[in-house]
């Protein structure tokens, strides 16, 4: 059985017996956004739907779904051309469903990396721990892929690793200091250095422990240089070095406690239904999601539902039409969606999420069907525009394949 290792940090790397294979798919952008995406899910099921719009985010494709056929025979056919034969079944596909093979031996390093960090959390014994996080700091080579880093997908994974790195490299830190091992501590801040250029404490540790080793002119270049970039206090002098790093070291866990208590102070809303706002505070949640939409070239659209009584109907029964409306609305949407009140006979609506117009229509057309069943609806006409906000072409994201 042939031994395969899939590195995902600091680089995208198949291997097979140590040497690197299907080079091919440096070729096909897609192609690797499909590996990639599939061997992150560890196994779990992905529709067609979800990959397409993973694969496609933002993009317009006549036929999405016959492009991914294109490109799941396209990864085969560099499998048949390297004769990989052990990986002819890596990714598996059922009806409506695509799956990387859970059953297939392989190496992943960001799966290795989390399985790692919670053995050491679990760690009675210091050393045990210790020398884990020590395998963490080998296994991360750099950033989660690099190269597919704009990724909405990636980039929210990619922070929590680097979160788990940093959570490592400080406690390996910490027993190189109990054991005066400042050679290492110099070695492992260098490199670390490399990865977060604006760490303040990276600084301040390599600077007591050029000091410890007597390499006074280091420490003093290594101070200028983190003056010189803002991360440093101007006020830091390598004497005084120990006393600051003692301070960094309380303010970041001051934070750790103070964010925590944040966190508890706002849960998780598993309430269903859409945000149900004013207009202003719509306009707000407008602004945030055209800024998402930029960064991420993640769809949004705009609807504009208007309710028209018929002639001399009562205004007070107007009202509470529109606020059972409102709650029709509420429920139809999800979390991710606001709505407002817009006028007296008017709401607004932002709808979110990797959908094209014709998907943006679907609750739309729901709500007008479920008002058109409440009780005194004949009174009223409901109709509504959908309105898709363009990505301006200075702010859209390129995607070749």
């Amino acid at each position: 059985m042939a031994d395969i290792e899939i590195r995902m940090l600091g680089k995208f790397e198949i291997l097979m017996d140590g040497k690197p294979v299907l080079a091919a798919l440096n070729q096909s952008r897609k192609a690797t956004m499909l590996v990639q995406y599939l061997v992150l899910q560890k196994g779990e099921k992905v529709t067609h739907k979800e990959l397409t719009d993973t694969l496609w985010n933002g993009e317009r494709s006549t036929n999405p779904d016959m492009a991914l056929r294109a490109i799941m025979h396209r990864f085969r056919n560099m499998i048949e051309a390297e004769g990989l034969q052990t990986m002819e079944n890596c990714i598996l596909t059922s009806r409506g469903y695509y799956q990387w093979n859970p059953a297939l031996e392989c190496r992943i390093d960001v799966f290795e990396m989390e399985a790692l960090m919670e053995e050491a959390r679990r760690q009675l014994n210091p050393s045990a721990a210790v020398a884990r996080y020590e395998r963490v700091l080998e296994l991360y080579a750099g950033r989660l892929l690099p190269l597919s880093c704009n990724e909405s997908w990636v980039e929210f994974r990619s922070l929590g690793l680097h979160a788990q790195y940093r959570i490592a490299l400080f406690q390996v830190l910490e027993a190189c200091k109990r054991k005066g091992e400042n050679e290492r501590i110099v070695k492992l801040c260098r490199r670390a250095i490399e990865l977060d250029p604006y760490e303040e404490r990276l600084y301040l540790e390599m600077i007591q422990a050029l000091e410890a080793l007597g390499r006074h002119d280091e420490a003093q270049e290594l101070t200028r240089r983190g003056n010189a970039m803002g991360c440093l206090h101007y006020a830091v002098e390598p004497e005084r070095v120990g006393v600051v790093s003692r301070q960094a070291r309380q303010a970041d866990r001051n934070l750790e406690n103070d964010i925590t208590r944040l966190a508890e102070k706002l849960p998780a809303d598993d309430t269903p239904g859409a945000v149900y706002c004013t207009f202003e505070t719509f306009r707000q949640i407008y602004h945030l999601q055209r800024g998402v939409q930029a960064r991420f070239g993640i769809p949004i659209y705009l609807a504009l539902l208007t309710v028209t009584p018929a002639q001399n109907t009562d205004p007070e029964e107007t009202g509470a039409m529109m606020d059972h409306l409102g709650e029709l609305i509420n429920k139809s949407l999800r979390r991710c969606d606001a709505l407002a009140r817009y006028s007296e006979t008017q709401y607004v609506l932002l709808i979110c999420g990797n959908s094209s117009a014709e998907h943006g229509n679907t609750p739309l057309e729901r709500i007008k069907a479920a008002f058109y069943r409440m009780p005194a609806h004949g009174r009223y006409l409901l109709n509504y525009h959908l309105y898709a906000p363009e990505l301006h072409t200075t702010e859209a994201r390129t995607h070749n394949d």
